[in-house]
């Protein structure tokens, strides 16, 4: 006997519902052979409260009874749902029909005249008995298959749950394996269709080698050749699936690029009836969300409707394997980013190397030219000038790009005409076009615009445009230089008929160190730095610079927009006259611990005619202040007795250079540095190496007044 039939075959509850003490003694007498739990009570109150406190197999209910009788009682009985179906035995002394019709119609299933037989009674209830004790063995086996079905439901649960946990864990340890964005697409793909759907397709938006293309990946699960999803997309898709297609058109499409997909967003639709759609019945579709890209998986299945555990699984896996994607895109990245430094410090190398090459040549052919050869120090001069002044420009980008990685460019805004800046550009580049036969054409059709924007930084702008333009124009080529103003918005346009750019490398033409030729014997030289610094300053200046190219040998355009206003034209101010003999008297006091710099800066005004002194610790410097009464000072920051600063404050306490002209011509070119100069009294910064033209053009300024013979006149 089973633990069931055990519980079903316990004693069960009699209730015995009689006025009369000696009544119920009798009848729990007969009963007991029945060896079932009689219990009695005197009166129907009492039988209403028993029955709240168990359950019984069967009520004999005494008709006649004081205050509440047994049909009353036996209505109030029909009314709890515990005993609302229990048997109801009516005894009673005599039987009238009337009476019994109602208590038929309240439930009762028989009536006993008293005096009751025993053996008719056991037998009645005996029945009874048996049927509650039936009833009650198929509601526990009931509750016995119930729970054991839920029990099932549950392990099946459980197992469906470890094999979405272990599919999981398994698809992060595959995606993990590789960081190399087209292996990752692969493994997703496999994935998919091996855990999830009989075809499955993976895209992701912006890792194509084109600028908008992207990557796909498709697999079966059968292993048999898959679609790829551009031809699924435009037959079966678009035909069978339309909700899931304009889904993943919007995460595909560039021109949907901004609206608004959650990552927990996905579309699923079963096929229409009698559509053609080769065997797939549903097809679902889900994001593929990166903080870079956007893509999507598609699931293709041959069977019905899909479960919400499989949506629920699909979205868990689409999670990790966006993830996956973007540590994938973030190494390759890394990776480019690295690839490119390597370029750049070779590049950088190599350009360093070039104008380091002529003037070594140049020093050896002076060491070994005879005395006093004008000739071949003129051309020495000339050659290491241009070699100087191509290295300064090369560290002046460097530093330009430090500046603007660590964000501590200050601008010198002021309203600038558009034409000025175009014409210290063009006056800046002019050399590359004459040096290459290159032929510029400027159509300045913005001549009256005014800029807000430092007019050194906005000339560079300008300046490396058409630098770049040139150096990727063959000789004698063709470039144009145009301005525009259209609703508050100055264009600049540098177009040009050189090689052109490759589509795939025109989205990474603003990129650090981009080349678009990085190997050894190319022959246009440069570092990619200074289309990195155009975009850098143009954001800088609140406007924006875009690139266009039909291809390789098609020429390119840039173009730079920028706020502006219009302006009337004013007559140019007409540039100071400075006679060449107001030098003649013009004294210099130059202090720098490095002897062969200052030697040679001696060297050069002299010869413009200066009288020059020089110093080489800042005590010195201070007792030669007070015996010539320099005019100008040129100072080094770092000497090593004292700071540049501390001298330069030094020399202002004293009488004789109280207004002199203080020059700082330091190799320190922090903002930091020019502040603490200006704080201590100087006049002017220069960074090493200075251009010496302005270096000569500050000291000008600063000569005394002369007469018409050129003495100088008292002080």
């Amino acid at each position: 006997m089973g633990p069931v039939s055990a519980i079903a075959q316990q004693p069960v509850n009699i209730l015995v519902v009689d006025d009369l003490p000696a009544q119920q003694v009798v009848m729990r007498t007969i009963l007991e052979e029945l060896g079932e739990n009689v219990i009695g009570v005197c009166s129907g109150r009492d039988a209403l409260k028993a029955v709240l406190e168990r359950d019984f197999a069967v009520i004999l209910l005494d008709v006649n009874m004081p205050g509440m009788d047994g049909l009353e009682t036996a209505s109030l009985l029909r009314t709890y749902r515990r005993t609302a179906s229990t048997p109801i035995i009516f005894v009673t002394a005599y039987v009238d029909d009337h009476e019994m019709k109602h208590g038929y119609s309240l439930g009762a299933v028989d009536y006993i005249s008293a005096p009751v037989v025993p053996e008719i009674l056991r037998s009645k209830v005996r029945v009874f008995v048996e049927m509650h004790r039936m009833h009650r063995e198929l509601l526990l086996r009931a509750a016995e298959r119930e729970a054991f079905v839920r029990a099932e439901a549950d392990r099946a649960v459980a197992v469906r749950a470890r094999q979405r946990a272990d599919f999981l864990a398994n698809a992060s340890h595959v995606l993990t394996r590789s960081l190399e964005v087209d292996m990752t697409l692969q493994r997703i793909v496999e994935l998919a269709s091996a855990g999830m759907a009989d075809i499955a397709f993976v895209a992701a938006r912006g890792i194509g080698d084109a600028a908008g293309g992207f990557g796909t990946r498709s697999a079966r699960r059968d292993q048999q050749p898959a679609p790829d999803l551009a031809s699924f997309c435009a037959g079966t898709l678009a035909n069978a699936f339309p909700e899931v297609d304009c889904f993943v058109q919007r995460l595909l499409n560039e021109e949907t690029a901004d609206s608004e997909i959650a990552a927990i967003e996905f579309v699923t639709q079963r096929a229409p009836e009698g559509a053609t759609a080769e065997g797939i019945t549903r097809v679902s579709a889900f994001p593929l969300l990166t903080g870079r890209q956007r893509g999507v998986i598609v699931l293709c299945s041959f069977d019905g409707a899909l479960p919400v555990e499989q949506a629920t699984l699909a979205q868990e896996f689409a999670g990790r394997a966006a993830i996956a994607l973007e540590n994938a895109v973030l190494f390759s990245t890394i990776i480019e980013g690295d690839r490119r430094k390597n370029e750049f410090l070779a590049m950088l190398a190599h350009e360093l190397r070039n104008p380091l090459a002529p003037i070594a040549n140049a020093v050896a052919v002076m060491g070994s030219a005879k005395e006093g050869d004008r000739d071949v120090l003129r051309w020495a001069c000339e050659i290491i000038g241009t070699q100087v002044e191509h290295m300064v420009r090369i560290v002046e980008d460097l530093l330009d790009v430090s500046r603007i990685a660590r964000g501590t460019v200050a601008l010198r805004t002021a309203p600038v005409s558009l034409s000025v800046v175009i014409g210290r550009a063009v006056e800046t580049s002019r050399p590359h076009f004459i040096r290459r036969s290159q032929t510029l054409v400027c159509d300045e059709g913005a001549v009256d615009i005014v800029v807000e924007g430092d007019v050194v930084r906005l000339a560079q702008i300008v300046s490396n445009l058409l630098n770049n333009a040139s150096k990727f124009t063959p000789q004698g080529g063709h470039i144009s230089l145009s301005t525009r103003f259209v609703d508050g918005v100055a264009s600049i346009t540098v177009a040009d008929d050189g090689l052109g750019i490759d589509a795939a490398f025109l989205p990474h033409v603003f990129d650090l160190f981009a080349q678009a030729d990085a190997s050894l014997h190319r022959s246009l030289g440069g570092l990619g730095i200074g289309l990195t610094l155009v975009r850098h300053l143009t954001q800088l200046h609140g406007g924006s610079v875009e690139c266009h190219s039909s291809g390789l040998g098609k020429g390119a355009e840039f173009v730079v927009r920028l706020p502006g206003t219009t302006a009337e034209r004013t007559s140019p101010a007409l540039a100071p006259v400075v006679h060449l003999n107001r030098r003649l008297a013009t004294r210099v006091l130059v202090v720098d611990d490095l002897v062969a710099s200052a030697e040679s800066l001696e060297a050069l005004l002299t010869i413009h005619g200066y009288v020059v002194k020089c110093a080489y610790d800042g005590k010195s410097a201070l007792r030669l202040a007070e015996s010539m009464t320099p005019d100008v000072v040129v100072l080094d920051i770092g000497l090593p007795d004292m700071t540049g600063y501390e001298l330069a404050r030094s020399l202002r306490e004293t009488s004789t250079c109280a207004q002199s002209m203080l020059i700082a011509l330091s190799g320190y070119g922090h903002d930091e540095h020019i502040r603490r100069a200006m704080d201590a009294g100087i006049d002017h910064y220069l960074v090493k190496p200075a251009d010496l033209s302005v270096l000569l053009n500050l000291i000008t300024t600063a000569s005394p007044e002369v007469d018409g013979d050129g003495m100088a006149a008292a002080k």
